[in-house]
């Protein structure tokens, strides 16, 4: 991993602003939507559970094969 250094870099009073700006608003509306987004799918976890219905499954597999795929069978043809 390379590390930079930006010593002795200034930014100019717009950008200060802007990164001021979005210091400020950024995390607490981030938080706000996180938080809401949470509680609602803890909400509808509960609900699922208490009507016995299992999760969704959102992982599946296609097909059980072994090998290496050929780039004709890639590409469709």
């Amino acid at each position: 991993m390379r590390t930079v250094s930006f010593q002795g870099g200034q930014l100019t009073p717009g950008q200060r602003r802007n990164l001021e700006f979005q210091q400020r608003l950024k995390p607490a509306f981030l938080n706000l939507v996180l938080d809401q987004q949470v509680q609602e799918t803890l909400k509808a976890v509960e609900v699922r559970k208490e009507q016995g219905i299992k999760p969704e499954r959102v992982w599946f597999s296609e097909s059980q094969q072994t090998g290496t795929v050929s780039i004709a069978e890639w590409m469709g043809f």
